[in-house]
């Protein structure tokens, strides 16, 4: 089996080993600076006790009418005590006074230093680890300096011991946490790797299949969660796609259809002047559809770049409003319709132009469109706590309730019935909140279904603008 060293499974496998080592070694050395310390110790005090017990019985030797010498009682204590220390006493200028009967080879040296205070040494003699206590004490009512010492090699044996036990169980070790960390590693991203399996089987024609999802309760179901949701979007996105691709190709195919067969049936036959003019009108007006459908493509298409330029200039929204209400008199006359206008002057923004004209066309066409013969369409605009508030209502057909939430996603439409005359291409309103967000305003509908819709756009008073502020952020499907 062939290992990628920057898989992820071997960096938790290297990971899970350092972590193994560098515990080993930690716990190694502190064990045997531990064990180290607590034999240290220990030999301290019990050579502390024997201190203790010769001044004590020197000092209290019992009085009697013979006078024993000093000399004399240490050898008496001598006798009483094991023979693995060696005891020597000097007086105070250096002289030793006694040297117990010991183990010949342990004879230590005078320290040249003042131990007023017990003073500990480790000295190694003779291929012998001796650990000594030399302190000032007063005997008989004289200072004298008190030396004991005594073999400690069985506590390095077992210090050594330990240490080698170590060099010998840690290499073992080191080599079951390599092994185990690769298994331990594998089977904790084998879900990992069934997701990426399952999820490489995932094509464009098979959005509606899942990611299993472990029950686990950790970050791995947390993630197989996450990759379902946006499946979920994704399969939403592309069947809108899809369904506006087949809408598009639709009207593209009628529209081609209509002009060929106009002018093919014009072409037939010699033809008078005023038929005519009447082929090429019917022509122009499917030509006139097309260039709208085209131009509202191109817009979507440039609200998906990462990056597009608005011209941001002063605007007296005021003369925009009445400036594009006007210029969809005509179609409302057509149906019968009124457009009624209730617009405070002197109103002024900064935007870019052409988008804001592009946004509140959306909104009028799309009242138009959906407001019955003899209905009215109100467009206002006002002031209000630091904003200006634009609307365009409409006694349409409204838009049900459950449509609301879902008014301004790209390629939806309400329902089949407003597609299948050519209304709607499922972008209009899309774009329009496009244009609100880049002019960091907000746009909200409310309606009801068979009373019409009110469509609301909050602008800020002032916007700052700043030398970056070239880009925003595209449309999401």
């Amino acid at each position: 089996m062939r290992i990628n060293r920057r898989s992820l499974r071997v960096r938790v496998c290297i990971l899970y080993i350092l972590l193994t080592v560098t515990t080993m070694l930690g716990l190694g050395g502190f064990s045997y600076w531990y064990l180290n310390r607590t034999l240290a110790s220990s030999r301290q005090r019990t050579m502390e006790a024997r201190e203790d017990r010769l001044i004590r019985f020197v000092n209290q030797w019992p009085a009697s009418g013979a006078e024993v010498l000093l000399v004399q009682k240490l050898q008496q204590l001598t006798l009483a005590i094991a023979a693995t220390d060696i005891i020597q006493v000097y007086d105070m200028n250096g002289k030793i006074i006694y040297s117990s009967p010991g183990p010949k080879d342990l004879k230590v040296p005078l320290p040249d230093k003042n131990c007023t205070l017990r003073c500990y040494g480790l000295i190694r003699q003779d291929g012998h680890m001796i650990r000594t206590l030399d302190h000032i004490v007063t005997l008989e009512g004289k200072p004298y300096h008190l030396s004991l010492s005594g073999k400690i090699d069985e506590h390095f044996e077992v210090l050594n011991a330990v240490r080698n036990s170590y060099l010998i169980v840690c290499p073992l070790l080191l080599l079951l946490s390599i092994g185990g960390g690769f298994v331990l590693s594998g089977r904790a991203l084998e879900p990992v790797n069934r997701m990426t399996a399952e999820a490489q089987n995932i094509g464009i024609q098979e959005l509606k299949r899942r990611i299993p999802v472990p029950n686990t309760g950790d970050e791995l179901e947390v993630l197989a969660i996450s990759w379902n949701q946006l499946l979920g979007r994704l399969e939403i996105a592309v069947e809108r796609l899809t369904q506006f691709t087949s809408d598009i190709s639709h009207d593209l195919s009628t529209t081609i259809t209509i002009m060929m067969t106009t002018a093919g049936l014009a072409l037939s036959r010699d033809r008078s002047s005023e038929e005519y003019r009447t082929a090429l009108h019917n022509i122009n007006i499917e030509c006139e559809a097309t260039a709208v459908l085209l131009d509202t493509l191109l817009a979507i298409a440039r609200a998906d770049l990462v990056h597009q330029k608005i011209e941001w200039k002063a605007i007296n929204l005021t003369e925009l409003i009445i400036e594009v209400a006007r210029q969809f008199e005509p179609r409302a006359l057509i149906k019968g319709q009124t457009i009624q206008l209730q617009v405070e002057d002197g109103i002024s923004t900064t935007g870019d132009l052409s988008l804001l004209r592009r946004m509140v066309s959306i909104l009028l066409d799309n009242a138009i469109k959906y407001t019955p013969e003899a209905g009215s369409i109100t467009v206002s605009l006002f002031k209000t706590e630091g904003l200006f508030e634009l609307r365009v209502s409409d006694t349409g057909i409204g838009i049900p309730e459950h449509a609301l939430p879902r008014i301004f996603d790209r390629f939806y439409r309400v329902d089949r019935s407003r597609a299948e005359n050519g209304e709607s291409n499922g972008l209009g309103l899309a774009i329009a909140k496009w244009v609100v967000e880049a002019h960091r305003s907000k746009i909200d509908v409310i309606s009801t279904l068979g009373q019409g819709s009110t469509f609301a756009v909050l602008i800020p008073q002032t916007v700052h603008v700043k030398s970056s502020d070239s880009a925003y952020a595209p449309l999401s499907l």
